[in-house]
């Protein structure tokens, strides 16, 4: 086994590895964001549509926002592969 090819590559499976983890971080991060943000905000606020409108928690226009911003970002990402 070439000893020199493993370790000219062992730092870039290294920096993979960090560049995953601080992804897992940043995503765990926004997550506790989003649930101190909605245990703090309980209240009802009114969500306007189109065609109408409704009262919901802050919390849960929160989530939905979060869940939409989700869907596209997959959306982007698998058409770009």
């Amino acid at each position: 086994m070439d000893h020199d090819a493993v370790d000219a590559h062992a730092g870039a499976v290294h920096r993979r590895d960090l560049a995953r983890a601080l992804r897992f971080g940043l995503a765990i991060a926004v997550v506790i964001a989003l649930v101190l943000v909605g245990l703090d905000n309980r209240t009802k606020v009114r969500v306007g549509y189109v065609f109408g409108d409704a009262q919901a928690p802050v919390w849960v226009v929160i989530v939905a926002s979060a869940l939409a911003g989700m869907v596209v970002a997959a959306l982007i990402r698998r058409n770009r592969h």
